[in-house]
């Protein structure tokens, strides 16, 4: 309908060729929503590093990685057996 109308105002000479078309483009360029920006985020695989100069940064398989170390100290704390003899745990619940 709006090519239409831009056709008919085209051909009765209130609108050039040029005008029409810039209109179309206007209207093609407000019809697409433009992309959001990008967030800075984890780095993706393939990812390259530089440095400030913009030298790239290369893998430095020479510095140590420190490892914690995430076993138990010590054994756990042993129940007194005296105590826990021929005694089940008792849950105390009430279910409705």
């Amino acid at each position: 309908m709006v090519l239409g109308i831009l056709g008919t105002l085209e051909t009765k000479g209130l609108l050039s060729q040029a005008e029409v078309d810039s209109i179309i483009r206007a209207a093609r360029q407000g019809a697409v929503t433009p992309t959001p920006p990008k967030r800075p985020g984890p780095a993706l695989p393939g990812t390259h590093w530089v440095t400030a100069e913009g030298q790239p940064l290369g893998m430095d398989r020479t510095t140590p990685i420190a490892i914690p170390n995430v076993q138990r100290q010590g054994e756990p704390p042993k129940a007194d057996p005296e105590t826990t003899e021929g005694k089940l745990p008792v849950i105390d619940m009430t279910m409705e």
